[in-house]
C-alpha cells in the first residue's frame, strides 16, 4: 500500500511539474504540490485518529470483520502521497 501511495505522489508531482513547465509559472509547484501534501497529511492524521478511536475494522454502527484495508494502512498510504509533494514544495521554497 505504501508503494502505491508513493507512486501516486510522484505521479502527482510529475503532473504539476509538467503543468508548471508548460505554463512557465513555477509557483504552481509550491501551491498545488504544497496543498496536495498538506491535504494528504491531514487525511493521514484523520485516518490514524480514526483507527485509534474505532479500531482498525470497526465503524460507528457495526464492526466489519471483512474490511479489506485497515485504517492504519490508509493513513500510511496518504502519508506516502504527502512525502513527494511536501518535498517538491520545500525544494521550490529553498531554491527560490
Amino acid at each position: 500500500m505504501i508503494k502505491k501511495g508513493f507512486i501516486a505522489g510522484i505521479v502527482t508531482v510529475g503532473i504539476v511539474l509538467a503543468l508548471a513547465a508548460f505554463t512557465e509559472k513555477w509557483s504552481y509547484l509550491y501551491f498545488v504540490s504544497g496543498t496536495t501534501g498538506a491535504v494528504s497529511l491531514v487525511l493521514a492524521l484523520a485516518y490514524l485518529i480514526d483507527s485509534i478511536v474505532l479500531g482498525s475494522t470497526g465503524t460507528f454502527f457495526s464492526s466489519k470483520k471483512t474490511r479489506k484495508v485497515s485504517r492504519v494502512e490508509d493513513a500510511k498510504r496518504f502519508g506516502a502521497i504527502a512525502v513527494p509533494n511536501i518535498l517538491a514544495a520545500l525544494i521550490y521554497v529553498a531554491a527560490g
